[in-house]
C-alpha cells in the first residue's frame, strides 16, 4: 500500500512537470532596440588596442568587457576607458594573449546580454 501511494505521488510530480507550459520565446521591443545599436570597432598595433564602442552594452564604463577580456585574453595591462559623446573607448595592452581572437570573443561576451555584436574583426 505504501509503494502505491509513493508511486502514485511520483507518477503525478512527473506528470505534472511534463504537462507544465513553456514560456514564449518573445523579447520586448526595447531589447530589440538595444541590440540593433550595439556595436564596435577594434584597432591592433600590438601591443597595443583601440575598441571604440557604442550602444548600450558599454554602459558600465567597460567594466564588462574588461571582465571578458581578462577571461579570454589572460592579462590585460594599461587598461583606460573614456566616453566622447555616445562612443565608449577602450585601450589596452595584451602582450601575451591567449589566441588570436580573444579580443573578439570579449566583446562578443561582453555584448551578449544586451545584444551579442557579431562579425567584429581588430584590423591593424
Amino acid at each position: 500500500m505504501r509503494l502505491n501511494i509513493l508511486a502514485t505521488i511520483l507518477f503525478s510530480a512527473i506528470a505534472l512537470t511534463v504537462a507544465a507550459p513553456t514560456p514564449e520565446a518573445s523579447e520586448p521591443s526595447e531589447l530589440l532596440d538595444k541590440r540593433e545599436a550595439n556595436g564596435a570597432s577594434c584597432h591592433k598595433s600590438s601591443p597595443a588596442y583601440t575598441v571604440t564602442t557604442w550602444g548600450s552594452w558599454d554602459d558600465d564604463w567597460g567594466i564588462g568587457f574588461l571582465d571578458n577580456l581578462r577571461g579570454q585574453c589572460g592579462a590585460v595591462e594599461n587598461w583606460g576607458f573614456s566616453y566622447s559623446g555616445s562612443s565608449g573607448q577602450a585601450t589596452f595592452r595584451l602582450y601575451k594573449p591567449a589566441s588570436s581572437n580573444c579580443v573578439e570573443n570579449a566583446i562578443w561576451l561582453a555584448s551578449n546580454p544586451t545584444g551579442a555584436i557579431w562579425g567584429v574583426t581588430c584590423t591593424s
